[in-house]
This record gives C-alpha cells, sequence and structure tokens, in this order.
C-alpha cells in the first residue's frame, strides 16, 4: 500500500479567463523579494535552495518565460547578496562558505541576464498599455451584462509571472497526454543538446557556465520554432478529440467543442488587440518493529480507462517553463502515445559564450504552458507534477532484499519544469544506512553532483515502512520541510507493506453508548474513500531511469 504526502496546501478550483495583464518589472521586483527566509535553517540547506533558484530561472528563460525567469534570478540574488552573507553559519561551516563564495563570483553572469531580459518584459508591458484604450471601450460595450467576481484562484493567477504576457494556458489535469508528450519531447532535445556538447570535448563545469549564455544566440528563431511546435501539437490533440467524437449523441461533449473554438476567436481577438485550513492530523503510534515476510510483485500495467468526455474549455493564459538533461541509461515504459512527436537527435553546437542582446523579443505566437494547480494562501503557485505509472513499483523492486530483512529504503525523486508543470524523469537510489525504523542518506555530495551534472532538480522521495503503517513521523515530517523549502510542490511517497485492520468497526459494534451524540475514545474511526484534489498526476506513458549510486551498484 502507499500514501503520497506534501504539507496542506489552500486548494481552490481554476477558471481562467480574460487575456492576463503582463507584470511591469517593479511588480516582479517586489514578488522577489517576498520569501520567507530562516536563519535557524542551515546554510547548506539555503545553498542548495539558491541552486534549484538558478536552474529553475535557466530553465524559464531557455522557455522564453521572461517574467518567471528574471523573477528567479532576482530573488537568486537578493538570496546571495543581502541573506547568505549574514548567516550565523558562515563562521563555523567552512565547506559552506566558500561554496556561496563561489556562488556569489557567478553573480556577474546572473545580473547580465536580469539586465538583458529586462527591456523584453518593459516591451510586452508597453504594448499591453497601449492597446489597453481599445479593450476599455469593448468593456463599456459589455458592461450592462454584469461583472463577474473573479474566484481566489485568478486573482492570485493575476499576479503570477509564469502567466505573465499573452499565450495560451492549459489545465494540466485536463490535458495531461499532451503535458507528457511535450515534455518528452522537450526531454530529449536537451539531453541531445547536452550530449553533443559533451562529446565536443567540454567540462561539465563549462557546460554549466555556457548553458545559458548560449540562449541569446539566435533566441528568437529558436522560441518562436518550439511556439509554433507546441501550438501545432495542441491543435493535433484537439484535432484528434474531435474526430473521435463524429457521429456521437454526446452533445454536452460537442457544445465544449463549440466553445473552445468560439474561446479561440475571442483569444485571437484579444490578443490581436494587445500586440497593436490544513485538517488536523492525528499520528499513529509507533509500534515495536518486525520484520515481515515479503516478496516484490511484478507489475501489472492498470488498464486504460474509458474514453471519457473531455474536460471543459481549455483555459488561456500566458506563461512558461524550464528543464534539466539526462544520460542514456535503462528506461522504463510503457508504449508511447499516439501522439508522441520525435525530435532529431542530432544535437547544438556548444553554445558560445554570452553575446550582444537581440533588438527586438521574437514574433508574436502563442507560448503554451500549463497552469499551476493551486496556489497557497500567501499566492505562492503550487505547480502540477507527474510521475511516471511505474516508478512506484520498481522502487519496490529495488527495495525487496531490504524489506524482506524488515530494513527501510529510500529513494530520490528527480526531474525538471516544462511548461510550468513538473516531470519526474528519473530515480536515484543515494548512498544510505537503513534500519528498521529509518533511512538516512550518506555521502549527499555525490547525489548533488549528479542532479548539478545533469541538471535535475529534486521534486521529493520516496521510502519504505516495512514495519511499520502509512504515516509521516516527525523524522519525515523534517525531511520533507527540508525539501519543501527547496520547492514548494515537493511531495513524500510512503510504501508500506502491512495492510492493518481498521479499528472503526469493531469500536462501533462494542459502543454502548445511547445518547444521540456522543464521544469515541479513538481517532482513527474511518477513512475518506476518494482521493482529495491534489497537484500530483500518474501517467504510463512517461518514461523514466534509474540511476544508484550506491557502493557496489552504481550505473
Amino acid at each position: 500500500t502507499c500514501a503520497l504526502f506534501a504539507f496542506a496546501a489552500f486548494w481552490v478550483a481554476a477558471d481562467m479567463g480574460d487575456l492576463q495583464r503582463p507584470l511591469s518589472v517593479k511588480e516582479i521586483s517586489q514578488q522577489a523579494q517576498v520569501f520567507a527566509f530562516n536563519p535557524n535553517v542551515p546554510l547548506k540547506s539555503w545553498l542548495r535552495t539558491a541552486n534549484m533558484l538558478h536552474r529553475e530561472a535557466e530553465a524559464y528563460l531557455r522557455d522564453g518565460n521572461f517574467a518567471k525567469a528574471y523573477m528567479m534570478y532576482m530573488r537568486y540574488t537578493l538570496l546571495l547578496m543581502d541573506h547568505l552573507q549574514k548567516h550565523p553559519d558562515l563562521k563555523k561551516d567552512r565547506d559552506s562558505r566558500l561554496q556561496l563564495k563561489k556562488a556569489i563570483n557567478g553573480i556577474e553572469s546572473v545580473i547580465a541576464n536580469l539586465e538583458k531580459i529586462k527591456p523584453i518584459i518593459s516591451n510586452e508591458y508597453d504594448k499591453w498599455i497601449a492597446g489597453e484604450e481599445k479593450r476599455k471601450e469593448r468593456r463599456e460595450k459589455l458592461k450592462g451584462e454584469g461583472k463577474r467576481t473573479r474566484t481566489p484562484y485568478e486573482q492570485h493567477a493575476s499576479h503570477d509571472p509564469s502567466l505573465s504576457a499573452a499565450g495560451r494556458v492549459l489545465d494540466a489535469g485536463e490535458h495531461q497526454d499532451l503535458a507528457v508528450v511535450l515534455a518528452q519531447r522537450e526531454m530529449k532535445r536537451r539531453d541531445a543538446g547536452r550530449l553533443a556538447t559533451r562529446q565536443a570535448g567540454v567540462s561539465a563545469e563549462e557546460e554549466q557556465e555556457r548553458r545559458t549564455a548560449g540562449f541569446w544566440d539566435n533566441w528568437t528563431h529558436d522560441l518562436a520554432e518550439k511556439q509554433a511546435e507546441d501550438d501545432d501539437l495542441f491543435r493535433k490533440q484537439m484535432e484528434l478529440t474531435r474526430t473521435k467524437l463524429d457521429g456521437t449523441d454526446d452533445t454536452h461533449i460537442q457544445d465544449f467543442l463549440q466553445k473552445m473554438s468560439r474561446g479561440e476567436r475571442e483569444m485571437e481577438a484579444e490578443t490581436a488587440a494587445y500586440q497593436g485550513t490544513p485538517a488536523a492530523y492525528n499520528y499513529p503510534s509507533i509500534s515495536k518493529s518486525q520484520p515481515v515476510s515479503y516478496e516484490a510483485q511484478p507489475y501489472v500495467s492498470r488498464p486504460e480507462p474509458p474514453n471519457h468526455p473531455p474536460p471543459p474549455p481549455p483555459k488561456e493564459f500566458t506563461a512558461d517553463l524550464e528543464a534539466p538533461e539526462r544520460p542514456s541509461k535503462e528506461l522504463y515504459s510503457t508504449p508511447p502515445p499516439s501522439l508522441l512527436v520525435t525530435q532529431p537527435q542530432d544535437g547544438p553546437q556548444p553554445p558560445p559564450k554570452i553575446s550582444e542582446m537581440p533588438a527586438s523579443p521574437p514574433p508574436s505566437s502563442k507560448r503554451l504552458t500549463f497552469a499551476p494547480a493551486a496556489y497557497l494562501e500567501n499566492g505562492e503557485p503550487i505547480r502540477s507534477i507527474f510521475l511516471p505509472g511505474q516508478l512506484r513499483q520498481e522502487f519496490l523492486r529495488i527495495a525487496a532484499d531490504n524489506t524482506r530483512r524488515g530494513l527501510e529504503m529510500c529513494g530520490i525523486l528527480c526531474g525538471t519544469a516544462v511548461n510550468n508543470a513538473l516531470f519526474i524523469k528519473c530515480l536515484v537510489i543515494p548512498e544510505q544506512k537503513c534500519t528498521s525504523d529509518t533511512c538516512e542518506t550518506e555521502n549527499e555530495g555525490d547525489l548533488f553532483d549528479y542532479c548539478m551534472t545533469e541538471d535535475l532538480l529534486m521534486l521529493g522521495w520516496i521510502h519504505t515502512h516495512p514495519t511499520q503503517s502509512c504515516f509521516m513521523s516527525s523524522r519525515d515530517l523534517h525531511t520533507q520541510a527540508g525539501y519543501q523549502v527547496m520547492l514548494p510542490e515537493s511531495i513524500a511517497i510512503i510504501w508500506y507493506i502491512q495492510t492493518h485492520q481498521p479499528p472503526g468497526l469493531p469500536h462501533i459494534l462494542h459502543c454502548n453508548e445511547t445518547a444521540t451524540f456522543h464521544q469515541h475514545s479513538i481517532d482513527n474511526l474511518y477513512t475518506g474513500a476518494e482521493k482529495p484534489a491534489g497537484h500530483v498526476f500518474e501517467s504510463d506513458k512517461l518514461e523514466f531511469e534509474i540511476k544508484d549510486l550506491r557502493p557496489g551498484n552504481k550505473n
């Protein structure tokens, strides 16, 4: 049995509406300054967070999401220069002090990117302001129709840099196949580019330095080409949906398609004008650890769900994404989806150092991005995470020997961001010390070096409970907090082997109270039969690889 955890979030329904107003440089800069810095968190943890910010900024930049890239770069700069240089650990942690010095020495390239992005954001904002008069006239004509109150989600989305400027914004949950196809195509493209760079004799360290510098060469053409490919793939999926529905009596589905087409036309008109409370949780007590008899079961692919009517019309807005890279290893996947687009494997030449800034931004086209699954009460976006369908069973297979001996085991869920959604693409098994109640990562340097080299984000972790029930211990919660400091969307997956008989039914059957309303002495009387709404989606079409860093198992 398995459960997936993340700290409670404020989930709200997404309902995208009008064209998103681009944020100004001033607004984005103000948002970059809003984050909770806690000096009690070790400096080494903050340095990892800074590293994550830098890599996310690079990914958003490569995808042309300039507003989000600007915010990430700005927050990275503020964290290094205004906070970490005053951290109390600087006096006692020599390694962290050296890492911070190295990061500060490389701040010039970050400042250079900020200076190049700034006029692009300003240009988008100025164009929007110029077209505001026409939109005002249109709103005046529609004034009599009444104005709908915006939902909390829409209010947060209107200030989200990842959705700033014109484009096509979709709900990842409603377009899961499209999200996976786009992600795998983009990841293969990046992997091919990294491989070509390494084959040219460029060191891993130099490759990381040049990764962003080369973005500014031919960037207008590259972004326009990528956006056109994304847009074409989206339209093909919509056309495929229409074809499947020919001859059916599902009038509500046909209504959806008509609304979608109408929404497309309205969006085109808008774009033209623009261009001119957490629940309480009761923790179980920890029982005495006992090994269990266990044999790993082979993975059985879940049957494909029936073709249900498509969801509500695609939601439209604007934004962008991030991404990592991976070595060629054994892949675990199911047959590829029919819409899968194969990218050419000829990698680009290693990019030169920073070049001159182009005179103008790329030609306007619909940039495709996925809206956050939710926003926290403070406005922090929670992006969707896609988990490979076979990953949990593969991890259970690797952990089988430990499970038979009653020992825990952990793995790290690594991946990348594509189109503002997160995709787990690698299960890393770190060197670790395992007991019946704990598993502690050792030699973390190898883990972080691997993630750095392969441009991977740590999106969460997975571990077994061979002798305990399915819950997060106090130790697990502190571990999870460390992940969510780096990435708010981080998840924890717990596998427990024993299936326990819930105590609710026997307790109620032996209850002799006769009052209409009365208390019962146990907390876990019942459990919900449905999964709550969340930000994690599982896909059997998503490929992944396994990297084992344990001595004697390295691959």
